[in-house]
Order: structure tokens, then C-alpha cells, then sequence
């Protein structure tokens, strides 16, 4: 959730940046991401279930060539909630989506990663809608719920080596 919320800064700051410091800033920025990747598991990015299984919330008045309106619900239940980094998250699908909601299946499918042809830009609504539905739509009622910290282990097993370190592992990794 961090690095979703703090990648919207990402252009604002760059811009201020030598190509140089660009690209150690990216280079850190990436590193970090696929170390979080890394420490929670190494989910998988199974696409094409992905959009099959989800779905996204019904139109409000559609404006031509702007995905965003679908986003007005979801931000305004989240505005309400009490844990102060939903509505972060909630921004930042919101604001990628206006960037890319309106792109194509088929659009990411040159970027050499697998199941990427499956990517549309309802990607964001999607992962916004699904947030909502775990946190709860407070505003409409909804028991409200805060983030787990579980991730997408298969199962963890945490065991003290021998000289006192925590070791984490998979189930399946035996």
C-alpha cells in the first residue's frame, strides 16, 4: 500500500532531479518495491484470473474519455473511514486511473511481463473496488475494518535458526 500511495510523487520530484539522480531515484524506488514483493511472498501476478474474478462498480454520469467517475463512490465512502491511509490509496488508484483507465487489453502487452496482455486500464478501479469492499463502505454503513497485515502468504512459518535469526519461509518450500 506504501508504494502505491507514495508513487504518485514520484513525477513531481523527478522532474526536479539530473537525469543522473533520476535514475538512482527510480533504481531505489524499484529495489524497494520488489524487496516489499519479496518480503510478503512473492504473490504472483496471475492477470487474467484477476479480471475474470473482479469486476468494477457500475457507471455514475459517465463523461466521455475519463474513467474516473467511476472512482466517486469509492472515494467518498473512504473519506469517511476512520483509518487515515484508505483514502491515500483511494487517491492514488484514482489518479492512476485517470492516467491509464482508459487504455486498451492489449495496451501493456509488450512489457515482458507474463499475463500482461490481460492489463486494461480498468485495473485501478478494480484494485479500488476490491480495497472498498475489505476496509468496508463506511459512509454507507459498513462495519469498518483496518489493513491486514497477513499478505499473501501461502503459509509462513517463522522459526529461530541456530544462531538466533528469524527465518521465514513457505509451506511448500520443504
Amino acid at each position: 500500500m506504501q508504494m502505491v500511495t507514495s508513487s504518485i510523487f514520484l513525477p513531481s520530484l523527478i522532474a526536479y532531479l539530473s537525469p543522473r539522480a533520476q535514475v538512482l531515484l527510480l533504481r531505489a524506488y524499484f529495489a524497494t518495491a520488489v524487496t516489499w514483493w519479496v518480503a510478503r511472498g512473492r504473490p504472483s501476478l496471475d492477470f487474467k484470473p484477476f479480471f475474470e474474478s473482479t469486476s468494477t462498480p457500475p457507471n455514475g454520469p459517465a463523461i466521455p474519455g475519463r474513467a474516473d467517475t467511476q472512482l466517486l463512490p469509492l472515494i467518498q465512502s473512504a473519506i469517511t473511514h476512520p483509518n487515515d491511509r484508505y483514502p491515500k490509496i483511494q487517491r492514488a488508484f484514482a489518479h492512476f486511473s485517470t492516467i491509464y483507465g482508459t487504455r486498451s487489453k492489449g495496451y501493456f502487452a509488450g512489457t515482458e511481463l507474463d499475463g500482461a496482455e490481460e492489463l486494461d486500464g480498468s485495473l485501478f478501479v478494480r484494485a479500488a473496488v476490491l480495497t472498498t469492499d475489505y476496509i468496508g463502505w463506511a459512509r454507507e454503513g459498513q462495519e469498518v475494518k483496518f489493513w491486514s497485515l497477513e499478505g499473501f502468504y501461502v503459509q509462513v512459518v517463522r522459526e529461530i535458526g541456530a544462531h538466533g535469526l528469524l527465518a521465514v519461509r513457505s509451506k511448500d518450500a520443504d
